[in-house]
């Protein structure tokens, strides 16, 4: 068994009984002292207690890397054993504080001038992962930015990015000479470097004030840390200028190839069922309707709902001709990994300001997006005609682009992320329930993870 920092529960039992045999051994035995001091015992027990991991360590052993003691258990049988070994040995005193006093030089920090410096206070937390800072009403952009880290391929694709660093970091709230593309590259070089951190970190959280000055919205300014904006809009700018720094790292299509999907809008003679137009329109992320619904599958129910055009809302066909129609939006391809906004916020004209949706929605932990398909669609509606042969003159008279719909994941999704706004729409808190997806774990022992600013902690689901 080897301890890691995970998994705080976990003890090296055969370590502890050792460790508690020296004890015992040391305090029955004092003339040993001297003995196991010169035999290099002090430097031993200091360095399984205080041994400071390389950057290749804590790469290659995660969570195992060393120091060897990482139980509180065996930690205070270690820190006892050293303490009774400098007990009334001065040869053994002056070592471990000289073994002390090289650590306290080996890495000056300022951090560690100050009275109150509580190091286990500013470790990663205990799961393994590294939290965010929030600047003041940034907790939007941290639990977007988590839900983006934990996708592993998407993790995996930015990191290898071939990304040059900016001219320099402390300009970026400079208008740059050629326009909208060096913010771009800059922010896609921030969000490399906060993936990093995020990876290899062994520190609480990770400062994102660089990301946020790297960023522009539609006014060309940066993140105001102490206005807070709606994730659903930020995802959609943020992606908008990724896409424009993707272009020149010879990954163009690395959001699409993760996000997008596209829907299609059909409109349908209703007499005939004949195909008057279609339109085919990209997404990232596709919202749907939750005011009044019990459930995610109810809003993407009323998204394929068809809408009649007659009357005096008769659809007009190229000829001039106007005619009763059906119009129906539906899912023409599907992404590898998907995106649902559940839309809780919306603007009331009798009070003319923004309000927020409560209503209960629950979402399953699978969704078969099959049914949600023009084909399934197609195929439904023909199963419902009366006459065969009209079921197979609109197979014949409807073909939709692509006949398969373009998906390396099926139809069937797991739910793996929950990002939740909690408060009012003038006012709130953003954060950020994620399944863990770990290559060295299996599937079943998936835990999910509470992301909270800083805050990083396992979810009982």
């Amino acid at each position: 068994v080897v301890e890691r920092r995970d998994m705080p529960a976990l003890v090296d039992h055969e370590l502890l009984g050792y460790l508690k045999l020296l004890l015992t051994l040391l305090r029955t035995q004092p003339g040993l002292r001297r003995h196991l001091g010169s035999a290099g015992l002090v430097g031993t027990l200091f360095d399984h207690l205080f041994q400071l991991r390389s950057a290749e360590e804590a790469r290659l052993l995660g969570p195992a890397a060393p120091p060897l003691c990482k139980s509180a258990e065996c930690r205070s049988a270690a820190l006892n054993a050293l303490v009774d070994l400098a007990d009334g040995d001065e040869e053994n005193l002056h070592q471990l504080v000289e073994l002390q006093l090289q650590l306290q030089s080996s890495g000056p920090s300022p951090a560690g001038l100050q009275w109150h410096y509580m190091p286990a206070l500013q470790e990663k937390a205990p799961c393994g992962y590294v939290g965010l800072k929030n600047l003041g009403a940034t907790c939007y952009l941290n639990s977007l930015a988590q839900q983006l880290f934990m996708i592993p391929e998407f993790r995996a694709a930015v990191l290898t990015l071939p990304i040059p660093p900016p001219h320099s970091l402390h300009s970026t709230d400079q208008q740059p000479e050629d326009g909208a593309a060096e913010p771009s590259c800059s922010l896609l070089f921030h969000l490399q470097l906060m993936f990093g951190y995020l990876q290899e970190s062994e520190k609480k959280s990770f400062d994102t004030k660089d990301f946020c000055a790297a960023y522009r919205d539609f006014e060309n300014l940066p993140i105001n840390p102490s206005v807070q904006m709606d994730v659903d809009e930020f995802l959609n700018h943020l992606f908008d200028q990724l896409e424009h720094g993707l272009r020149k790292s010879g990954q163009p299509k690395l959001l699409q190839s993760l996000f997008g999907g596209s829907l299609v809008n059909l409109i349908t003679s209703k007499n005939d069922r004949r195909k008057l137009s279609q339109c085919i329109e990209p997404f990232y992320v596709i919202s749907i309707e939750v005011k009044s619904k019990n459930s995610v599958l109810d809003g993407l129910s009323t998204l394929i709902e068809p809408e009649v055009l007659d009357g005096d809302n008769k659809y007009k066909c190229e000829d001039g001709e106007y005619v009763e129609a059906v119009k129906r939006c539906c899912v023409h391809a599907l992404p590898p990994v998907l995106i649902l906004h559940l839309k809780r916020f919306e603007f009331d004209f009798d009070q003319m300001k923004k309000l927020k949706v409560n209503d209960h929605c629950e979402f399953p932990p699978t969704i078969d997006m099959e049914p949600y398909t023009a084909r399934s669609i197609e195929r439904r509606e023909c199963a419902d005609a009366s006459d065969a042969e009209s079921a197979a003159g609109v197979d014949g008279e409807m073909p939709l682009q692509g006949d398969v719909i373009d998906t390396s994941s099926g139809f069937l999704y797991q739910l793996v992320g929950v990002l939740v706004h909690t408060g009012t729409a003038d006012s709130g808190h953003y954060y950020s329930f994620i399944k863990e997806r770990r290559c060295e774990r299996p599937p079943p022992s998936s835990m999910w993870l509470h992301f909270n600013d800083t805050l990083v902690e396992p979810f009982d689901e």
